[in-house]
């Protein structure tokens, strides 16, 4: 049985409040490469947006971010993983994709009053993970056959919901792996 799920999406689709409420639920520890790559943005005295250009300029450091991330991720079992590229790095895990309109990310964002990532850095910043994935990997990490499930979070759905439809989501596709199994 797979004992990982990663998280991907674009910004402000929910990845950390979903993953930490999912991680709660099924009692996993929850880790997001978003925080290590904030925590190293800071060391280096560079906003988010700066550190994704150097990255996007210097595609080895996503490598060695992804490698030191993906080898972590891949020696646990019962994580959540808050990972853009995580269907590519993480094995034998439930891929998952939030997938959430631009206007939808910034009204989560005001909500959240997460001021300095303000309305014109939503599309800034998703351009720039994709051209930047697209640089280091030749990937599209929005492609949903990349994903076992897409979520739709635009509207009012919680993250409560969002997590009992991963939930439900796996529980079927494990049942069903077992029905399969069980008939060979």
């Amino acid at each position: 049985m797979k004992t990982k799920i990663t998280l991907s999406g674009e910004v402000a689709s929910g990845k950390t409040t979903v993953g930490k409420l999912l991680a709660k639920k099924l009692n996993y520890d929850f880790i997001s490469l978003g925080t290590i790559v904030r925590e190293r943005a800071e060391k280096e005295g560079l906003h988010i947006l700066e550190f994704q250009e150097k990255c996007q300029q210097n595609p080895e450091m996503d490598l060695e971010i992804d490698r030191y991330f993906a080898n972590f991720c891949n020696a646990k079992d019962s994580l959540v993983i808050d990972y853009r590229m995580g269907f590519k790095f993480v094995t034998d895990a439930h891929h998952v994709f939030l997938k959430i309109s631009e206007q939808d990310a910034v009204n989560r964002l005001k909500t959240a009053n997460r001021i300095n990532e303000s309305y014109k850095t939503v599309g800034q910043r998703n351009e720039s993970f994709k051209s930047q994935f697209q640089t280091s990997y030749r990937l599209d990490y929005t492609a949903e056959n990349h994903y076992d499930l897409i979520v739709s979070i635009d509207g009012k759905q919680t993250a409560e919901e969002i997590t009992d439809t991963i939930i439900n989501h796996i529980i079927t596709k494990n049942n069903e792996k077992q029905n399969y199994s069980a008939e060979q």
